[in-house]
């Protein structure tokens, strides 16, 4: 089987155990009670930049980290920044050798009990939740995590999306919390220029390779309104970024009334250098007509990916959408690619590019060449599409 056809590692990763120390004696504590939990042998790393490479690495989030202070480094904290995150949180645990004052000593029964502990929950809106959040913009309280996108005919990264995140108080709101906060209360337009703001400084600290396209979420009021261009041309006057660079992507669910008007703002869009996705294509989903109008390509929503390997329907009505995409010269997107399982039936259906657990989750901008590294370990990229590649350099 060639290595560009198949995932670098297996993902499911729910019940190792990372460790960060160079003291035996540590380290035999946490092997022991990992053993105890039935949890296998832990994985032991001596340095911030291991614990980031297994941190960031393709899979599902590591549940704990066992950590001796004396072996963190300089990249301790970006260790620390993909600890947190609503997409997976990672229990951390101190452990020492030396003050059993301030930290657990490696005591195998202790180490267990914290073993046993689920990860800290992510916070609650905080009280009066529309001005914190107000505040919180304004402080520069949002951030983004950006999620990889992968070529799945030769695995190469060719996109971003950029997902906002909430950190207040050394806690992180989750966006299921705070997005629709946002909408309902007419912050959306400014909470989208922040994110805007933030992929455009961070975009050009990245590696050449990975100073990708990022895609931002807009709803239907947001991308149609008359103000939207403008704002983005200001933050792309001021950083320099390129507007192929900046992808958006039509999140909302409701109906769009006036398709005209839609096209009108596509094709502005477009002409103005910024592709736009219909985002979240649900199985037999209602705005399937959208398709027609200048879109440059689709996603396909998680929960109809994850059925292909079992629904023969879902794989059809897949092949069929494939058929219009490939008709019409625009680019397909599966979500939720969560297991080599999904992976290989979204590869057999032709599928362009996938998302999800399996290739990466959501993480900041700094760690994303430690992904990279991660992601190339499973092999050399092997041919290119080229009828697609265009779309996403």
């Amino acid at each position: 089987m060639g290595l560009a056809n198949r995932l670098p590692r297996p993902p499911s990763r729910r019940y190792r155990v990372l460790v960060l120390a160079d003291d035996p004696v540590v380290i035999s504590a946490a092997e022991g009670a990992a053993r105890a939990e039935r949890r296998g042998s832990p994985t032991v790393v001596r340095s911030g930049r291991e614990a980031l490479a297994q941190l960031t690495a393709p899979g599902d989030a590591l549940p704990h980290l066992l950590c001796d202070p004396k072996a963190m480094t300089a990249d301790w904290p970006q260790v620390l920044a993909n600890l947190v995150d609503p997409s997976g949180t990672t229990n951390l645990v101190m452990v020492s050798a030396n003050d059993g004052n301030t930290m657990l000593p490696p005591d195998q029964r202790r180490l267990v009990e914290a073993l046993r502990t689920a990860p800290a929950a992510l916070a609650p809106l905080p009280p009066e939740p529309v001005e914190a959040l107000r505040d919180g913009m304004a402080r520069g309280e949002i951030n983004v995590r950006y999620q990889p996108i992968v070529r799945v005919r030769d695995r190469k990264p060719v996109m971003l999306e950029a997902l906002a995140r909430w950190h207040r108080d050394k806690v992180t709101i989750p966006p299921s919390a705070f997005v629709p906060l946002a909408e309902k209360f007419g912050l959306l337009s400014a909470l989208s220029v922040q994110v805007t703001r933030c992929v455009a400084r961070d975009l050009p600290t990245l590696p050449q390779a990975l100073r990708l396209g990022v895609s931002v979420n807009l709803s239907l009021p947001l991308l149609l309104s008359s103000d939207l261009l403008p704002a983005v041309e200001r933050v792309v006057r001021r950083t320099g970024l390129h507007p192929s660079k900046l992808l958006f992507e039509l999140t909302e669910s409701t109906e769009v009334e006036d398709r005209s008007a839609l096209h009108r703002t596509l094709v502005r869009l477009r002409a103005a250098g910024h592709p736009v996705l219909l985002d979240d294509l649900a199985q037999r989903d209602a705005r399937r007509p959208l398709l027609d109008l200048p879109f440059t390509g689709f996603k396909l929503d998680r929960s109809f990916v994850e059925a292909m390997p079992d629904d023969a329907a879902a794989r059809n009505e897949a092949r069929s959408l494939m058929r219009h995409a490939e008709a019409h010269g625009q680019v397909v997107v599966a979500e939720g690619v969560s297991d080599e399982r999904v992976w290989r039936t979204v590869q057999g259906l032709g599928i362009h590019l996938a998302q999800g657990f399996a290739v990466g989750r959501p993480l900041p901008a700094a760690a994303l060449p430690v992904w990279s590294l991660a992601w190339r370990a499973g092999g050399p990229a092997r041919g290119v599409h080229r009828r697609y590649a265009k779309a996403f350099r």
